[in-house]
C-alpha cells in the first residue's frame, strides 16, 4: 500500500503540477527509500526470522530493536541533509528532501513492529493500518494538489502519514503481542546489530544500485528524465509489489522448512515461482506492445509518451525479477545470506560500470537497458547457487505453459497493437488465460485431477 499510493501520487503530481515537479518528487522518495534501507541497518530481517523460530524473544527484539533503528535513522538523516548539500541540488528540491528525510524515524519504528507481525504470520495487521491510513493520504494530497497547493503539502502529508502508521502499530504491538515483556539490554542490543552486518551490507548495497540510475541521470541530465525514467519504473511497480509481498509472507514459512534435503524448500520456492510467473509473462506482453497507452492513461500528460521505448526494454524486468524474489528468500532462509551479499555487491559494480556510459550517451534508454542488464546478471546469481542447493530446478516444468500462453497473446497484440484499446487488452488476457487454463488441465491429465491437484495447493 505504501508503495501504491506512492505511485498514485506520482501520477496526481504528474497531472496537476507537471514534469519537473514530478522529477523532484521522484528524486526526492528515490533518496528517502534508499536511506531507509541504512535506517533500518538489517535488523528488520534479522527480527523476523529469530521472533519465526523463537516467538518468546518477541519483547526483546521490539524494545532493542526500536533503540537500535531510532539510533540509526537519527544519523542516516544529518547524513542525507549533507550528501543534499553535497550533490548541490536546486534549494526546492533540497527543502523537499530534508523534509521528508524526518519521516525515517517513524518509518524504522513501524518497520520494528510489522517485523513482529510478520514472524507471528499476522500481517493482517499490516493491512488493517496501512491501507485506511494510505487511502487518507491519497485523497488529502488530491484535495489539497487540487487546490493548487503546490508539492511542500504533498510532502508534509507524506511525514504525517509516516507519524500516524507508526503510532497506531507500536499501540497494536503493545496490546496484542508480548511486546511489553523485554527490556532495554544492551548487549543484546549489540549482538543483534551484529547479526544483521550482513543483511545491511546486502540491502544497502541494493539501495545504492536502485538508486545509481537516478543520480547519475540527475547529474548527467535533468530532473525531467529523472520523472521518465522513474515514469517507466513506477508503471511496473504494482506487479513488483505482488512480488515482494508474496515473497516476504512465504519468507517465514521457508524458515520453518529448513531441512537437510531442502526438499520442502524446493516445493514452495517451484510452487511460487509457477505462480508468479502465471502473472509476469502476460503483463510484460501487454506493457511491451501497449505501454505507451499505459503512459498516457496513468499520467495524462503526452510529455510521459517520450518514456516508452524505455518502457519496452523495463517490461522484461517482469520476468527476472520473478527469480530475484523468491530463489533471493530461498538464500537467506537457508542462512546463505553472505551469499547474497556477494551478488549484490556484483550486481552493484556491473551497474555502475555499464550505467554511466549507457546514461551518459543514451539518456533514459540508456538508463533502462543498464537496469536490464543489472537485473539478468543478478537473476543468474542467484539461479546457480540455489539450483545446487536444489539438485536443480525444473525451469521448463514450471514455465513452458505460461511461456506457450504468452506467446500467442503476444502474437495477437503485435497484429492489432496499431489499433489497440481497452477492449483489445481485454481480448488478450482472456486469450491468455483460456490456453493457459487448457494446458494446464491436459498437462495434469484431465480436469478431475486438475481440480485435485490445485485444490491442494491452494489450500496450503
Amino acid at each position: 500500500m505504501n508503495r501504491v499510493t506512492s505511485f498514485v501520487l506520482y501520477a496526481l503530481v504528474a497531472r496537476h503540477l507537471g514534469g519537473r515537479e514530478f522529477g523532484q518528487l521522484s528524486l526526492a522518495l528515490t533518496l528517502f527509500y534508499a536511506v531507509q534501507v541504512f535506517a533500518l541497518s538489517g535488523v528488520k530481517t534479522v527480527i523476523i526470522r529469530e521472533v519465526a523460530t523463537n516467538p518468546s524473544q518477541t519483547g526483546a527484539y521490539f524494545i532493542n530493536g526500536c533503540l537500535l533503528l531510532t539510533l540509526s535513522s537519527s544519523i542516516c538523516i544529518v547524513l542525507l541533509c549533507g550528501f543534499v548539500r553535497l550533490m548541490n541540488y536546486s534549494p526546492a528540491t533540497a527543502f523537499f528532501i530534508s523534509v521528508l528525510s524526518i519521516g525515517l524515524i517513524p518509518y524504522t519504528l513501524s518497520a520494528v513492529c510489522e517485523a513482529i507481525f510478520q514472524a507471528w504470520q499476522r500481517m493482517h495487521y499490516i493491512a488493517y493500518v496501512n491501507v485506511p491510513v494510505n487511502v487518507a493520504k491519497v485523497g488529502a494530497a488530491f484535495l489539497v494538489l487540487s487546490a493548487n497547493r503546490g508539492l511542500t503539502t504533498v510532502v508534509l502529508i507524506l511525514v504525517c502519514s509516516l507519524v500516524a502508521v507508526a503510532a497506531i502499530e507500536i499501540w497494536i504491538a503493545l496490546s496484542h503481542f508480548p511486546a511489553r515483556d523485554g527490556c532495554v539490554d544492551l548487549r543484546f542490543a549489540v549482538a543483534t546489530a551484529r547479526s544483521a552486518v550482513t543483511f545491511l551490507g546486502i540491502d544497502g548495497t541494493v539501495a545504492i544500485m536502485s538508486t545509481l540510475n537516478f543520480l547519475l541521470l540527475s547529474k548527467a541530465a535533468t530532473e525531467i528524465e529523472v520523472g521518465l525514467y522513474n515514469a517507466t519504473t513506477q508503471v511496473i511497480t504494482p506487479l513488483l509489489l505482488v512480488y515482494q509481498s508474496v515473497a516476504q509472507s512465504i519468507f517465514p514459512v521457508m524458515c520453518r522448512n529448513v531441512e537437510p534435503t531442502y526438499h520442502s524448500l524446493k516445493r514452495i520456492g517451484e510452487q511460487t515461482l509457477e505462480l508468479l510467473l502465471v502473472m509476469a509473462l502476460p503483463a510484460m506482453a501487454g506493457l511491451f506492445f501497449m505501454g505507451d497507452r499505459v503512459l498516457l492513461l496513468l499520467y495524462r500528460n503526452p510529455v510521459f509518451l517520450q518514456a516508452f521505448p524505455a518502457l519496452r526494454i523495463v517490461a522484461w524486468l517482469l520476468i527476472f525479477q520473478v527469480f530475484t524474489s523468491i530463489l533471493g528468500q530461498v538464500l537467506v532462509a537457508s542462512h546463505r545470506e553472505r551469499v547474497t551479499l556477494r551478488i549484490v555487491m556484483v550486481d552493484t559494480l556491473c551497474n555502475l560500470a555499464i550505467g554511466w556510459p549507457l546514461i551518459r550517451f543514451f539518456g533514459v534508454r540508456g538508463a533502462a537497458f543498464a537496469l536490464l542488464l543489472t537485473r539478468i546478471v543478478d537473476c543468474c546469481q542467484h539461479y546457480i547457487p540455489v539450483s545446487r542447493l536444489f539438485s536443480g530446478i525444473p525451469l521448463a516444468r514450471i514455465a513452458w505453459r505460461p511461456i506457450l500462453a504468452a506467446a500467442c497473446m503476444a502474437g495477437y497484440l503485435a497484429v492489432v497493437s496499431a489499433r489497440a484499446g481497452i477492449l483489445t487488452g481485454i481480448y488478450a488476457g482472456l486469450i491468455y488465460s483460456m490456453i493457459l487454463l487448457f494446458l494446464t488441465v491436459w498437462a495434469c491429465g484431465g480436469y478431475r485431477q486438475f481440480r485435485n491437484r490445485y485444490r491442494l495447493l491452494l489450500s496450503e
